[in-house]
């Protein structure tokens, strides 16, 4: 099969106009970060009046200052782990058909967390500052790890519950993951709060592992089902991770800056995305407007016959 005939059978069995619209839609939230780095590099002062500042405190700071970084590295971290995690969930969103959902459902999150997060800052007696695009990829991961299970359930035909306890131990593991990668990056080796944390959580990731084996050893079996598309979608999911725990805290900003990154905002990020996520997910569900989806991969395959 030549190339011309290979695009010409994905552009006849992908609707990418439609594909395309949806995408435009998830990356409004970087386009709009992405403007605000752009007119601060314009007018440096704006740095510091769009992000949330309780010693300069303005009730618009509060929806401006997610897309605020402190430089450019952070900036550069923050929405490639946006791009990742939100792009891959509509790409899991579209395989099962709830691009819709998806679309609403990353909105929904990202407006929740612009709340909480303002909250974290401004009633929290050791934050002075909440800035950054950071928070709202934690939600995000959240969100995407949910439309993972649905993607399990989808291709498995098996229910959610299925998957519960894998769940829990991605959010340990997520959790294990970024505080270990704080500790190393500020050079926190002998901080006992932390070190305690980290311990208590790797506790619990290894009794959770050992609670609910039963679940890993049947998305394995699951698996081995599976086409390898599907399993590369799943694999996937492990590497975005990650890049995402990585990217959290980069290197850059804690060289630049003497204030600290917050454990706890990120780890409550992934917990307000399962649970909102969820939440609405079943809610919305029952909305007939988002049963009526527009189908972007046809069932019927170039070369096919009904």
């Amino acid at each position: 099969m030549s190339v011309f005939s290979w695009i010409k059978n994905i552009r006849s069995t992908i609707n990418i106009k439609l594909f395309l619209l949806y995408l435009a839609i998830v990356l409004i939230i970087p386009a709009i970060s992405t403007l605000f780095e752009y007119l601060i590099s314009v007018n440096p002062g704006l740095r510091s009046e769009l992000q949330l500042d309780m010693q300069n405190f303005h009730m618009y700071q509060i929806f401006t200052t997610s897309f605020v970084h402190l430089n450019f590295d952070h900036f550069l971290g923050n929405v490639t782990a946006y791009l990742l995690i939100a792009i891959y969930g509509l790409v899991l969103a579209t395989l099962i058909n709830r691009k819709k959902l998806y679309v609403v459902l990353s909105k929904v999150i990202v407006v929740i967390f612009l709340i909480f997060g303002a909250c974290f800052a401004v009633f929290n007696a050791t934050t002075s500052y909440y800035v950054g695009l950071s928070g709202i990829d934690s939600a995000l991961a959240g969100l995407l790890l949910i439309f993972w299970l649905v993607y399990l359930e989808h291709t498995s035909r098996k229910r959610m519950r299925t998957y519960y306890g894998l769940v829990f131990c991605c959010v340990l593991a997520l959790s294990a993951g970024i505080i270990a990668r704080y500790i190393i990056l500020y050079h926190m080796y002998h901080n006992v709060p932390l070190l305690a944390s980290f311990t208590t959580v790797i506790a619990v990731l290894v009794i959770a592992i050992f609670w609910f084996r039963r679940q890993f050893f049947e998305l394995v079996d699951v698996m081995r089902s599976f086409s390898w598309s599907a399993r590369l979608i799943t694999i996937a999911i492990v590497l975005i991770f990650a890049y995402f725990i990585w990217n959290m805290f980069p290197e850059e900003l804690g060289n630049y800056s003497t204030r600290d990154v917050s454990i706890s905002l990120h780890i409550s990020g992934i917990i307000i995305g399962i649970l909102a996520g969820y939440i609405f997910l079943i809610y919305f569900e029952r909305i007939a407007y988002f049963k009526r989806e527009k189908e972007v991969v046809s069932e019927k395959l170039p070369g096919k016959e009904a």
